[in-house]
């Protein structure tokens, strides 16, 4: 096991890969007869849920990015990944659905719509990370602890990474007001906390994967 390895992220290409499905339910749906109103209905669906997903993603591009790297000093190099951060696990069925129906088209990779339908793990992976990161460097901040025993750190590293607390911090970025689901209705305050967490951990864990960890342990000052 090399532990000194540098932890590497794969561009997905992800619009290039949204287009391409569009397209073909696009096309799909122009050659679909008309007394086939279940099929229409259905690429009408996907349809609308994808042009939901590219607002999203412009909203991201032209309000949360430009936020977040003024608020943080720090450019996001890889746009992309900022809007993988925001994919909830909802989407998921679209993905699923469309790979059903296309399934052994040879327009599409073997692995296309596997690619499409992770897209909320993939932002769970970031926010792994960026967990990881933010709870070492807030070890750094608060030391040494006012009582030397481990509990007393644990308690003051909690306050600090608590849900509550990282939910202003993403309030202030407007990470949960631009994510990309399809959940239906409102969730508690506390799935709302949970999830608003979440999202700021997948901002650092880019923030690591892009500058390492000596920035990010800079950064994570912005959520003391």
């Amino acid at each position: 096991m090399n532990i000194e390895k540098k932890l590497s992220w794969k561009k997905i290409d992800l619009m290039n890969r949204l287009h391409k499905l569009e397209k073909t339910i696009q096309d799909d749906l122009k050659r679909t007869p008309p007394q086939n109103t279940r099929t229409i209905q259905k690429f009408a669906r996907w349809l609308e849920q994808l042009q939901y997903i590219f607002s999203k993603i412009q909203s991201i591009n032209t309000q949360v990015i430009p936020k977040v790297e003024k608020a943080l000093g720090i450019k996001l190099k890889d746009k992309e990944q900022v809007v993988i951060a925001l994919f909830q696990p909802s989407t998921r069925n679209l993905f699923l659905e469309t790979k059903t129906h296309f399934y052994g088209e040879d327009i599409f990779s073997t692995n296309f719509f596997d690619i499409l339908s992770t897209l909320s793990d993939r932002a769970e992976l970031l926010a792994l990370i960026g967990d990881a990161a933010i709870s070492l460097s807030v070890i750094h901040y608060i030391w040494p602890p006012a009582e030397i025993s481990a509990g007393s750190l644990t308690l003051q590293r909690a306050d600090i990474v608590s849900n509550e607390h990282m939910s202003e911090i993403c309030d202030k970025w407007e990470l949960y007001e631009h994510r990309i689901h399809f959940d239906p209705g409102e969730p508690s305050q506390t799935e709302m906390n949970h999830d608003k967490g979440t999202l700021l951990e997948a901002i650092y864990g880019i923030i690591y994967l892009n500058y390492g960890y000596d920035k990010t342990r800079e950064l994570v000052k912005h959520i003391l």
